[in-house]
């Protein structure tokens, strides 16, 4: 009878396991983001949803159209530079995001940076890979996606 309650509970355990394993890696899975695609998109900020697990943006640009970027958890975006907080977007701040969009086309994606008042800020998780160097060179300069830059021979930093 121990045998049996052991042999059990061994494979209780393995079941648990292997399903907390799978959680895990479909939660950080980055799959619905099209990664290799960087595009800008501005707009006016409708909702900071500064939550765990991952923060959400959300925008409504010039033409009326509302997007939702996601973002890491807030632990990550204390501690980054410059820091960020639950404040750190308000209702009505004019931001330029550089985002990864959805591959399905839904309006929105995984956020890579955001630029306000002349301050670039990394809220990204990896869902977009945005290199803040390489943006704040091409933003200047007035591309608008990452396929535009390398299109006119930019080089990575």
């Amino acid at each position: 009878m121990k045998n049996s309650q052991k042999i059990l509970s061994t494979v209780m355990l393995a079941i648990l396991t292997f399903s907390a394993v799978n959680y895990a890696s479909a939660h950080h899975s980055f799959a619905m983001f099209d990664r290799a695609t960087e595009e800008v998109i501005s707009g006016e900020v409708v909702r900071w949803a500064f939550n765990s697990p991952h923060v959400a943006l959300y925008i409504r640009d010039d033409a009326g159209t509302v997007f939702a970027f996601e973002g890491a958890a807030p632990p990550r975006m204390i501690e980054s530079t410059p820091s960020m907080t639950g404040y750190t977007f308000q209702p009505g701040d004019r931001v330029t995001i550089v985002q990864c969009p959805l591959r399905d086309g839904r309006n929105g994606g995984a956020v890579g940076l955001v630029l306000k008042d002349d301050i670039w800020y990394d809220p990204s998780d990896g869902g977009c890979g945005a290199d803040r160097d390489a943006w704040e060179d091409w933003y200047a300069k007035g591309y608008m996606s990452k396929k535009e830059a390398m299109d006119a021979g930019e080089e990575m930093p």
